[in-house]
């Protein structure tokens, strides 16, 4: 592999700067590498070839005029094929845009550039960004580089894969239940999802109406907790979130939960928590064992309401009432999630009022998980029950210790409810199974302290001792057959 496309993207940025390598010579050696092994994989579904190269060698020639347009200088980055690119196609994962191309970058794309960043492509995902696996119905099936015959996980599938195949140092993907930490956790990258702020702007088609103003938020993907941080101070717009010093380990407090709405998590999972626990304590942590700070079901409610009625509000008229409402989320989405339709259902009919009254359900549990952080620094709970699981219909059962489970049940309880309040996430490579498939934690903190969070997650990072090595195909399962 060209070193060029395992090195972070601090050290591609600090390396850029100092004239050792120049960014076309970054930018050629990840086009190279995408070349090679984006058949295998097909995380990377439009690129931005020739005006990625002009901005690479406009990148060099300011340099050469002592001129740093920002943190990122240079640097490649891909984003999810959701969010709008100016001149380059988005699809959004719906088949009628599969030839669209914006007028505008999405706000978060237009940082990134402002920051130095050179778009270098869109990323696959399912269909409309709704799903825990990677299926598109124009670009097809994304695999995951560390078992080709396995998910890299949904929405951000795509982002996740082409992170872990060393297609990119940095990625912008989103969430809105799971889809940014449940790729990450498949795929053994690392992601923040950020302090919910207001409506997701930039991810869906400019003639729709944004109707999703709750839970979604954009966040940053990395291989390294230290990328998160230089991606998110290009993100939120301050460099100072970038330089927030990691903690003394021993000043650390925290509190974990193995378990997330009755859903035991398997053995692998299992000994990755714990080795992490002893980690974390060898290193100085004060860990303990606690129970959520929330009513898991209470949560798991409040967010599928709020999705349940702004989803709908966002569907066709005559699938807005009934009786095609019923058809919808009792029909199609039941045969996808199961259960989890139903919880969404009780969302698309409520009334106005109804759903005011959730909003502020909503905004309880966000205080209550504040309280809960006036005695503890960090939340760590586990991903999801599995690691990635083999490619399968969505909708089809999954298995947890050999025990045949719905689809849905062992990601959405560890995601969904903890997606409600608002905090923010972030998602640590923190070991691998007994075949080598990777697992991610998952570790919140209050509102509003994403900068903290990073911080702090760089010294649990460094405890962990993760290699954060893009994958080897000539190790993965699978081949470019299989693909």
């Amino acid at each position: 592999m060209s070193d060029l496309t395992s090195c972070s993207a601090s050290t591609l940025a600090r390396r850029i700067r100092a004239r050792e390598v120049s960014a076309v010579e970054v930018l050629t050696a990840h086009l190279e590498r995408i070349e090679r092994w984006n058949p295998v994989v097909n995380a990377t579904v439009t690129l931005n070839t020739e005006p990625a190269r002009a901005r690479a060698e406009a990148a060099d020639a300011a340099l050469a005029r002592d001129e740093v347009w920002g943190p990122l200088h240079g640097v490649p980055f891909t984003v999810k094929d959701q969010f709008s690119t100016a001149g380059l196609r988005t699809t959004y994962a719906l088949p009628h845009y599969a030839d669209f191309v914006p007028d505008a970058d999405a706000p978060q794309v237009t940082r990134l550039k402002a920051a130095g960043g050179i778009l270098l492509g869109k990323t696959n995902l399912p269909f409309a960004a709704y799903d825990w696996q990677c299926q598109n119905p124009t670009f097809g099936r994304a695999n995951n580089p560390w078992a080709l015959d396995a998910t890299p996980g949904g929405s951000s599938g795509g982002s996740a894969a082409a992170l872990a195949a060393g297609f990119t140092p940095l990625e912008l993907g989103a969430d809105v239940g799971g889809s940014l930490r449940v790729p990450a956790h498949f795929c053994g990258v690392a992601s923040l999802r950020p302090t919910e702020d207001g409506p997701l702007r930039g991810i869906r088609p400019p003639a729709r109406p944004a109707t999703v103003r709750h839970i979604a938020v954009a966040g940053p993907m990395a291989r390294t907790v230290r990328d998160l941080q230089l991606e998110w101070a290009a993100l939120s717009g301050s460099a100072d979130t970038a330089e927030v010093p990691a903690p003394a380990a021993d000043t650390l407090r925290i509190a974990v939960t193995p378990e997330l709405g009755g859903v035991p998590v398997d053995t692998n999972t299992q000994r990755v928590l714990r080795d992490a626990i002893g980690a974390w304590r060898d290193a100085g942590c004060s860990v303990a064992r606690r129970p959520a700070p929330f009513d898991v079901e209470d949560a798991f409610d409040t967010w599928a309401r709020i999705q349940g009625f702004e989803l709908t509000a966002g569907l066709p008229a005559p699938l807005r009432h009934t009786p095609f409402r019923q058809l919808v989320w009792h029909g199609y989405v039941r045969s996808q999630y199961g259960s989890l339709a139903g919880r969404m259902a009780k969302g698309a009919g409520l009334s106005p009022r109804a759903y005011f009254n959730v909003l502020d359900r909503k905004a309880t549990l966000a205080d209550t998980v504040d309280a809960f952080f006036d005695d503890w620094d960090l939340w760590v709970t586990p991903v999801a029950a599995l690691p990635a699981f083999t490619h399968r219909r969505t909708g089809a059962a999954l298995e947890i210790e050999g025990v045949s489970v719905p689809y849905a049940l062992p990601i959405a309880p560890y995601n969904c409810p903890t997606a409600a309040p608002g905090h923010p996430i972030l998602t640590l490579p923190a070991g691998r199974s007994s075949d080598g498939r990777p697992i991610g934690l998952q570790v919140h903190a209050r509102r509003g302290t994403d900068a903290n969070l990073l911080a702090a997650g760089r010294r649990l990072e460094a405890a962990l001792d993760h290699d954060p090595e893009p994958a080897s195909f000539a190790e993965t399962s699978g081949s470019e057959d299989d693909a």
